[in-house]
């Protein structure tokens, strides 16, 4: 058997129907009367106190270079002997003071602003250029070189004990000069693609 809700509206007022929309007793709209109505409230509501947007004169900041990545930074516009690079400021609106003090011992300091002003919106006032969760920082070439240097290092490092673990075997376990068993390490080396600057 199927239960039927009876909607009872409100007593009518003296105001035009399109005004107001009758409203059954838990206050839900009736959608067939005044949704033009609304709308224009909407509208008005909107416009009150605001500029049209076309009445501002807008430029273009850079011409013939557009750019999907939002953290793209003009190379050119980097300082002599300085790197530049974004590093974490925080995920999902969680800051990791931590995680920025051991940027700073690694020789990174964030940028500042006033470096670089065209590459903020206007009215930008943070200390710090921060930008989709990542803080913009820069260090002393020499040291971003040390880095890298030490970073391969390491990673050929690690490439020298894997390749002396597979001539190892445990005790009891099938030698691996067995015939059946063959080296599967293969070095190759790329071509390198030159960077345009």
């Amino acid at each position: 058997m199927a239960l039927r809700r009876k909607l009872k509206t409100a007593p009518p007022l003296d105001v035009d129907e399109e005004e107001i929309l009758p409203t059954d007793v838990q206050g839900i709209a009736e959608p067939s009367v005044a949704r033009p109505a609304l709308r224009s409230m909407r509208e008005d509501m909107r416009d009150a106190g605001r500029e049209p947007v076309h009445a501002q004169k807008r430029t273009r900041r850079r011409k013939n270079t557009v750019t999907e990545d939002i953290y793209y930074i003009p190379l050119d516009e980097i300082p002599e002997g300085s790197s530049y690079e974004w590093k974490r400021w925080a995920v999902n609106g969680m800051e990791d003071p931590f995680y920025i003090a051991q940027m700073r011992d690694q020789g990174w300091e964030p940028v500042d602003p006033k470096k670089h002003p065209s590459w903020l919106p206007p009215g930008y006032s943070q200390p710090h250029i921060i930008k989709g969760g990542q803080i913009l920082m820069e260090r002393p070439v020499e040291l971003t070189e040390e880095a890298r240097a030490e970073g391969r290092q390491l990673a050929r490092r690690q490439i020298r004990e894997a390749e002396q673990r597979l001539g190892m075997t445990p005790k009891d376990t099938l030698s691996r000069q067995h015939p059946d068993l063959k080296n599967r390490v293969v070095k190759e080396v790329g071509r390198y693609v030159p960077i345009e600057e």
